[in-house]
């Protein structure tokens, strides 16, 4: 059986911005984009629950190639800490998105203000001029 996964809300914040999600690790400082079929799969994570295999049948997928890409995705959201891995039965949910293989771009070039204590570590103009100690 494959694990299902939730949104580690604990240490991420995300929002859609038309058809981009974008979701920020508060710990790591990266942040990182979902488009097409990304973002509909990190929505229907929203939702509930979610497998490679519940993933696989909302997008009408049976193909042991689809759900590998699937799995391999979400795999690849828990590596970075986007997901976790829980014990809950995955929620059903349909889309009428077609299936492409979904894709994680991560950036880290904002890492440093990201994660930077805006009351510590500017210098004398202030926000956003980080002190150069």
């Amino acid at each position: 059986m494959s694990s299902s996964y939730r949104i580690d809300e604990s240490r991420i914040s995300h929002n859609r911005f038309d058809d981009e999600i974008i979701a920020v690790d508060l710990a790591s400082g990266s942040y990182f984009s979902m488009h097409g079929t990304a973002a509909e799969i990190w929505r229907m994570i929203e939702s509930g629950p979610a497998s490679g295999a519940s993933i696989a049948a909302a997008f009408g997928q049976q193909s042991s190639t689809a759900i590998s890409e699937i799995q391999a995705f979400l795999t690849s959201l828990e590596a970075k800490r986007l997901l976790r891995a829980v014990d809950d039965p995955a929620c059903a949910t349909t889309t009428s998105l077609a299936y492409s293989l979904p894709v994680l771009e991560e950036f880290d070039e904002l890492r440093e203000l990201l994660l930077a204590d805006i009351v510590h570590d500017t210098d004398d103009a202030g926000w956003p001029n980080l002190a150069t100690n």
